[in-house]
């Protein structure tokens, strides 16, 4: 039985193109057609192996963050009022500047211009972080003429208790919009208050609300010179490095403020302290919208970690830290800490009562339309 005629391929070298075919070949063993031409390179499988490597260990290092320590770095400028040895510069600036740069693996340094430098007034921390002069700003809401009229509304007399419930409730005010509006330029990272303040005299004694009748008081903000104008008293409103000259000239008689306060030669002066815990002031930490958007997301997420709730429950045992060394000096010979009872405080709030409904009144007229509300809100929030 003859075999049958049939036909295979083998691979062979073309020694003229140096390139692999294949050969269709007989039972004869003789070549009936060239079928096709495939590259024989050397070691061209291998080429392949490497290239497909390299392009997904690109595809990779794109769908990854780059390496902190490789990034570009980033200086963000945080402004503050107060010097350079101040409790906002040391417990405040510094310690969070150290925190991002921790958390960012040193890819973010804070740059710190305090009170003394040409970015340090007062008066400027909010418009400066607006502008872009800073990109972070420590400010006193007092200070800042018209700007966010809602927040002032903590600052009326015997709305807060202590500098930790009423950070906690003007930070929850903004969390749930009803301030949102008066700082939508920028991002919010922290909203605070401190301790309730007293007045603090320096040689008549203040115990009920008619005593302060006649008395020129520095005021730290229009919503306390309300209250002191209506109890007879002449307010004079005073930035912090304009306080003790203002002592020390005789153009004062008192001051209105906080035992945590950064006025040096304080308790050499005042010799009077009537605790009547009747006001606080409002202070704010904003940064600049665009710069914050403009960060990458893994530095952004490093802000976050380090703002909003987290940061303003710091501010209520930083201020019974810094309140202690004034208040321990007040226990010094020559000094009386007058504390009214309960029947006289009550006098206290009922002659102030007027000048709360008269601010909230005339808030809601002129820019804030949920002033009472949000007054009742807040109070009954921090009775609780």
């Amino acid at each position: 039985m003859r075999a049958s005629q049939g036909t295979s391929s083998e691979p062979r070298v073309d020694q003229h193109t140096s390139m692999g075919c294949y050969y269709e070949t007989g039972t004869t063993g003789k070549v009936s057609r060239k079928i096709r031409q495939i590259p024989n390179l050397p070691g061209r499988e291998d080429t392949m192996t490497r290239q497909s490597l390299l392009f997904g260990a690109a595809l990779l290092a794109a769908l990854i963050p780059g390496d902190p320590a490789t990034a570009e770095p980033i200086t963000l400028k945080f402004s503050h009022f107060l010097g350079p040895q101040s409790f906002f510069q040391v417990d405040v600036a510094e310690p969070w500047a150290k925190e991002l740069a921790a958390k960012t693996n040193g890819q973010v340094k804070v740059e710190i211009h305090d009170g003394t430098s040409p970015l340090g007034k007062v008066t400027e921390q909010a418009g400066n972080a607006k502008d872009g002069k800073v990109d972070v700003a420590l400010g006193l809401r007092g200070a800042e003429g018209d700007r966010f009229p809602g927040s002032s509304l903590i600052e009326l007399p015997f709305v807060v208790p202590s500098a930790l419930r009423g950070s906690q409730a003007l930070w929850g005010l903004y969390k749930d919009q009803t301030l949102a509006g008066e700082y939508a330029d920028y991002k919010v990272l922290a909203l605070f208050v401190h301790n309730p303040g007293l007045i603090h005299t320096k040689g008549k004694r203040v115990l009920n609300i008619s005593d302060l009748k006649g008395l020129r008081l520095r005021s730290p903000n229009k919503t306390v010179a309300a209250a002191l104008d209506h109890a007879g008293a002449t307010p004079v409103v005073l930035q912090v490095n304009d306080v003790m000259p203002a002592v020390k000239e005789n153009k004062i008689d008192g001051i209105v403020t906080n035992w945590g306060n950064p006025l040096q030669g304080f308790n050499d002066y005042m010799k009077f302290h009537t605790d009547t815990q009747f006001y606080t002031s409002a202070f704010f930490v904003v940064m600049n919208r665009a710069r914050y958007d403009g960060l990458p997301a893994e530095v952004r997420t490093a802000v976050d970690a380090l703002s909003g709730d987290a940061w303003v429950a710091k501010f209520g045992p930083l201020w019974d830290k810094w309140d202690k060394p004034v208040r321990e000096g007040a226990n010094a010979p020559g000094h009386e800490v007058i504390v009214p009872d309960a029947a006289t405080m009550e006098l206290w709030r009922v002659g102030l009562k007027p000048v709360t409904e008269r601010y909230i009144a005339d808030l809601a007229a002129h820019g804030f339309p949920s002033a009472r509300t949000t007054y009742d809100r807040l109070t009954a929030a921090l009775r609780r």
